[in-house]
């Protein structure tokens, strides 16, 4: 479970008015929401109960990819005529290829294991790519842009910055049509549909913000990742020219930093639930230096994406060896038009993800609908000598050898991890706070960032205060006056424990307990210091 998981799962419980949200879009939350209504889990298969969520996304995910590879080889043989003398490998060579490579896509850049709307964001990209090849070989007609329509503005609800990318696709879907003046209607077809979607969230992210925005995630992560601003939490108009909050977190100290965060936004770690209420106010604005910086970090991400496993090495090497063989081409100049209705949408996410940050996650989708489009644009030239015959085999099973590989070994990694006994350690920190006589409702401080704080779910607590990440030293090394005095603040709000996971902290004075079968420890305030009970074995 990941921070923005504990915050979606949170969104999806507090019913449909959490879901205008300036930072969290709402379709992954309605989905978590439905699968809750579904099969009631108790906290402890929350998570598990989310997992299967997130598989059968991954399933439908499937359908969606298939539907593409039906469409991009349907758009390819509708080229065939124009080369002349070859042909392109089979469809069932691209099928495998499309299956294998989607197992291991998946597997790598856009897993199931993250508990993030980027697996429907994926599945959405799919279909709207497979949209656009079907515009591309003329069957696109008055459903087909409305679909497009529609598609786009779902994407939207799933995340952000698909608002943006919507109108490249409508541009390259206008350009698909032969004829201005009948691509004029469809496209506003398409455009009144994508409106139906988006428009009621616009309408309501403004009316709450009382200003016109589709969403402030956006803004938030140029100013955090290009101009410096504090990554996640804790933004208090630093560094200069970043703006002025307008709901600042209230700073109790100094040295060693901590904040309170009490009221209003709800959630068991506030900061987390509504980026966008506290970060209100922030101005993100261009800066050379910050600029570059942030290329430089997206352009080595990207390197990342593409080296993970060595898989994708392996292909562009072998499709390297194999153009200078005569039996083997790529689809001329003219083949060209085949791909860029998926490769120009797909340049743009790229493009725009460069200039702020990206994750695997993030472009995953796009990433494999243009490597796809790439295998199936290769051609097979009659052979004589029967070298063609002999080579398209070993050249087709070096694509699905190589990720086919990746995967089994992560697929035995991960068994070993399921066989090998182990404990749910949120889980058992929310039962350590329970046995401490810390009951749900209650309120917490915490020593570090409550990012990842997924016991304080469990537990049905809240996060009040806390002294971040970057105060640990400090409060390490301060006085044990000091020390004193900054739990007694914690105190003063009424907290009934302060945790942390770090040991320098608890060993840097007396009075932490560690919570059985974890790395954390607990704190209690004197006058209601309870005894830990030792932590049973979940059954």
């Amino acid at each position: 479970m990941q921070s923005d998981g504990i915050s979606y799962i949170e969104i999806a419980q507090n019913g449909c008015v959490s879901f205008v949200n300036g930072y969290w879009s709402p379709l992954y939350p309605f989905l978590l929401r439905l699968t809750f209504s579904i099969f009631h889990p108790s906290l402890f298969w929350e998570a598990t109960s989310v997992h299967l969520a997130n598989f059968a996304i991954y399933l439908v995910n499937l359908a969606c990819f298939e539907v593409f590879l039906k469409e991009l080889i349907s758009t390819r043989n509708s080229w065939a005529e124009m080369q002349s003398g070859q042909s392109f490998v089979s469809a069932q060579t691209v099928w495998t290829w499309g299956y294998v490579l989607f197992l291991w896509a998946t597997h790598y850049w856009v897993t199931t294991a993250w508990v993030t709307p980027d697996l429907c964001v994926a599945g959405i990209v799919y279909l709207i790519m497979a949209t656009m090849l079907r515009i591309h070989r003329g069957a696109g007609g008055w459903l087909t842009f409305a679909s497009l329509g529609a598609l786009l503005g779902l994407g939207y609800l799933a995340k952000a910055p698909m608002f943006v990318l919507a109108f490249v696709f409508f541009a390259c879907a206008a350009f698909l049509v032969p004829s201005p003046k009948k691509a004029a209607p469809l496209l506003t077809m398409a455009l009144v549909f994508f409106s139906l979607f988006a428009t009621p969230l616009i309408f309501s992210l403004s009316k709450a913000k009382e200003r016109l925005t589709f969403g402030d995630s956006g803004k938030i992560n140029y100013a955090e990742f290009v101009n410096g601003a504090p990554k996640y939490v804790h933004w208090h108009g630093e560094p200069p020219g970043t703006g002025i909050p307008v709901h600042p977190q209230r700073q109790l100290a100094a040295n060693p930093p901590m904040y309170e965060f009490a009221v209003p936004v709800p959630g068991s770690y506030p900061p987390w639930y509504d980026p966008a209420y506290w970060y209100e106010g922030i101005q993100p604005h261009f800066a050379v230096k910050g600029q570059l910086l942030a290329i430089y970090r997206t352009a080595s991400s990207y390197l990342r994406i593409v080296s993970v496993t060595g898989t994708l090495y392996a292909v562009f090497l072998t499709l390297l060896a194999l153009s200078k063989r005569s039996q083997f081409k790529f689809a001329g100049l003219r083949g060209e038009r085949i791909c860029w209705p998926v490769r120009i949408p797909a340049l743009a996410a790229l493009t725009m993800y460069t200039f702020v940050h990206v994750e695997p996650r993030f472009v995953g989708g796009f990433l494999l609908t243009a490597l796809m489009c790439t295998l199936a644009r290769v051609r097979v030239s009659p052979s004589t000598g029967g070298t063609g015959r002999t080579s398209l085999p070993a050249f087709a099973s070096i694509i699905v050898l190589a990720p086919a590989l990746a995967i089994a070994w992560s697929a035995v990694r991960d068994s070993s991890r399921i066989i090998a006994s182990g404990s749910f350690e949120q889980w058992e920190v929310a039962r350590g706070l329970r046995d401490a006589g810390v009951s749900a409702g209650s309120t917490v401080g915490y020593i570090g960032t409550g990012l990842d704080a997924y016991w304080a779910h469990l537990a049905q607590v809240r996060i009040v205060a806390e002294i971040p990440e970057s105060g640990l030293a400090s409060f390490v090394q301060a006085s044990r006056e000091q020390k004193g005095q900054v739990l007694g603040k914690f105190r003063e709000l009424g907290v009934n424990a302060v945790l942390t996971k770090y040991p320098d902290v608890a060993s840097s004075m007396e009075g932490w307990t560690r919570i059985p079968g974890s790395r954390y420890f607990l704190w209690a305030p004197p006058a209601s210091a309870p005894r830990l009970r030792e932590t049973r074995t979940i059954q």
